[in-house]
């Protein structure tokens, strides 16, 4: 918890008990008074205050100045903890969802965004349902263009090979000769492997290649390569079975 975050806890708890000072000093005027703050504060609680100055300014200034702090401490904390980006997300998210037309890129903000908000306030905001459906979504997208990557592949190395029965190279028996395999790696080891080719395999889904570009305690972060371009994402480590990563072992 924060300097800040506590001091806004501090502020709301003073709101409430001056809250509960002044409405007491309110029915000690008259019931229509003490009802008028408890039902209609900070309005009625504002004309108490103004009407009687002399008698109760002390309750209603501690009152008026705890309040506007805990706002104004709450509004500048769900900025810096970036609520706004999430509420831009979660409204484009909610938007595509209703219209059938969510795009992967407003799919991609929202996970980042609300992702952002948790790491920094520490509150869940995420609604499990809703994350399940948005993933749903990335992976299918990103099948469809591992699919068309594949098949560029495949075509690359046919003609490779076309090439290769054309023109061969006899190497020494003395050189050392390598060969490109998979190792499996632990999750805590993605660290040591970051910028290399890797192999992911998700629960109920198959293994598929990407770049491993980034690593933190509970994510990875990944990059592929498209007709469009390169596009980033990442993966909880619980969601991820086995990682392998191509390494060149001589033979």
């Amino acid at each position: 918890m924060t300097l800040l975050t506590l001091l806004t806890q501090l502020l709301a708890v003073v709101s409430a008990l001056s809250f509960i000072w002044l409405l007491v000093r309110a029915f000690g005027k008259h019931v229509l008074w003490g009802l008028g703050v408890l039902l209609l504060s900070p309005f009625s609680a504002t004309a108490f205050g103004v009407t009687y100055w002399k008698e109760e300014k002390k309750p209603f200034l501690l009152y008026l100045g705890s309040t506007l702090g805990a706002l104004g401490l709450t509004l500048y904390l769900f900025s810096a903890w970036g609520g706004w980006d999430l509420i831009r997300t979660t409204s484009r998210l909610q938007q595509g969802i209703a219209s059938q037309r969510l795009s992967v890129a407003d799919a991609k903000a929202y996970l980042q965004a609300s992702q952002t908000f948790v790491e920094r306030s520490g509150i869940e905001v995420r609604d499990p349902v809703t994350l399940s459906w948005v993933d749903t979504q990335i992976e299918q997208e990103q099948a469809r263009l591992a699919a068309q990557e594949e098949a560029r592949r495949e075509q690359a190395e046919a003609d490779h090979l076309g090439r290769d029965t054309i023109t061969k190279k006899v190497k020494s028996d003395t050189e050392p000769r390598y060969r490109l395999v998979y190792k499996p790696i632990m999750l805590s080891d993605a660290r040591k492997y970051i910028g290399a080719t890797v192999k992911v395999t998700r629960r109920n889904t198959l293994e598929k290649e990407y770049r491993l570009t980034g690593a933190s305690a509970n994510r990875l972060q990944f990059s592929q390569r498209n007709s469009s371009g390169a596009y980033s994402f990442s993966y909880h480590t619980r969601d991820i079975e086995k990682l392998r990563v191509l390494i060149k072992e001589s033979y």
